[in-house]
């Protein structure tokens, strides 16, 4: 069995749209962020969790290890994954539960021995249901079970490992963050997954065709697009990409940005195109972050990057390199308790944390939270959240000319 799918659960929302980003990133190291890390350490506290049927508060004080970084596994971090380990078990109550367990998805995409690591998979027979439940620690993106890739190549490779155990009806994803206190469902029937198995099976067969296929003759397997790019590693090399900020960046005055303008209007495009260009601002975001990353990998091997060297950044705030020897030689000079130390009173969100057991206690409080309104965002027309209602200067002093006429 492989140890790496090359057509991973994880990266289906990308091949499947862009099956050319599977030949791109080939030979790309996967250096892992200090994110993805810190999600990898509360993925093995849940686990150590629900196979040692221990609360994770019993884990504190204790260090994870992933790659070269260390965790430690505090109040904040046992809180998350025990509200993540509560969901696992309501959902398991009566039923059987395998926690991190891989399953084939080879069936799938066609690579022999290939499989994934779901984080908890339930197998309800009397209710002739399989559930996924899908830990994401990480707080940066609220990310939806609808149609969810990632979550159906589990299923499926759950349906194929565990169908001689009974017969399925309905398939149940639920994706949990409790960073952000978001639960995401997405039920199925069985018969469902199989438009998407028939989806994910012809994607593949163009991904392992790009592989296969000159360098020139690649673009045809690419599409970029802000979800399958926003985690791609060929970000700044990816011509499809380059090329979708050329028709950006390169039809534009940006002195005039306002009145940004195709260089011919059409019905599909209308009079402004603003609203198209929007569209691709993530996309060039990322180009220029993915191409300032690489130019930074190669001046740090000691390659050369025409016109660029590096030089040191902004140094880090001063810290005392011991706090303790610090703390000693400060009394020492018999200086005031209040002039040595400061006390912060605790925030909101640590009080609701330490009263969650006395509701009444933190109803007290509670009245006395102010809160600040939030800044106006742009968002596109389909996002979930509520339109702003806005008002013009000028509408801003209608009532104080009204005021000032009738005084008159």
């Amino acid at each position: 069995m492989s140890a790496h799918a090359k057509l991973s659960p994880s990266g289906a929302h990308r091949w499947m749209v862009c099956p050319g980003s599977v030949a791109l990133e080939t030979g790309l190291d996967d250096t892992g962020s200090f994110y993805a890390d810190e999600g990898t350490a509360a993925h093995t506290l849940a686990a150590a969790c629900l196979e040692g049927e221990r609360r994770a508060e019993t884990f504190l004080g204790e260090k994870i290890t992933v790659g070269e970084r260390e965790f430690l596994v505090d109040q904040e971090m046992a809180d998350y994954v025990q509200d993540y380990v509560n969901l696992v078990l309501s959902e398991a109550e009566g039923c059987d539960l395998l926690v991190e367990r891989r399953v084939p998805i080879g069936h799938i995409t066609g690579e022999e021995g290939a499989g994934g690591t779901a984080d908890a998979i339930i197998i309800d027979v009397p209710n002739r249901c399989i559930r996924i439940v899908d830990l994401k620690y990480g707080m940066g993106v609220k990310v939806d079970a609808l149609d969810n890739a990632q979550l159906q190549m589990y299923a499926l490779g759950a349906m194929d490992e565990y169908g001689v155990i009974g017969e399925f009806d309905e398939v149940s994803m639920i994706i949990h963050q409790p960073r952000l206190n978001h639960v995401a469902e997405f039920h199925v029937h069985t018969s469902t997954l199989e438009d998407f198995r028939r989806k994910a099976s012809a994607a593949a067969e163009r991904a392992y065709a790009a592989v296969n296929s000159p360098p020139e003759d690649l673009a045809e397997f690419l599409e970029a697009g802000p979800s399958q790019c926003k985690w791609c590693k060929a970000k700044a090399k990816c011509p499809a990409l380059r090329n979708d900020v050329v028709e950006v960046v390169g039809a534009a005055d940006v002195s005039e940005f306002s009145d940004f303008l195709p260089a011919e209007v059409g019905e599909d495009v209308g009079d402004n195109y603003l609203s198209i260009a929007m569209g691709k601002v993530a996309l060039v975001e990322d180009w220029c972050k993915a191409v300032r990353a690489e130019t930074e990998r190669r001046l740090l091997a000691g390659e050369q990057v025409t016109g660029y060297k590096l030089v040191e950044g902004r140094k880090g705030a001063r810290k005392w390199a011991s706090e303790k020897e610090a703390e000693r030689i400060l009394k020492s000079f018999r200086l005031k308790q209040e002039q040595i130390y400061e006390h912060k009173l605790i925030t909101p969100a640590k009080a609701e944390k330490l009263l969650k057991e006395n509701p009444k206690r933190w109803a007290k409080l509670s009245d006395l939270i102010a809160q600040s309104m939030g800044k106006p965002s742009v968002a596109h027309a389909a996002d979930k959240r509520s339109e702003m209602t806005t008002t013009t200067v000028a509408e801003d002093f209608d009532g104080l000319f009204e005021t000032a006429n009738v005084r008159n």
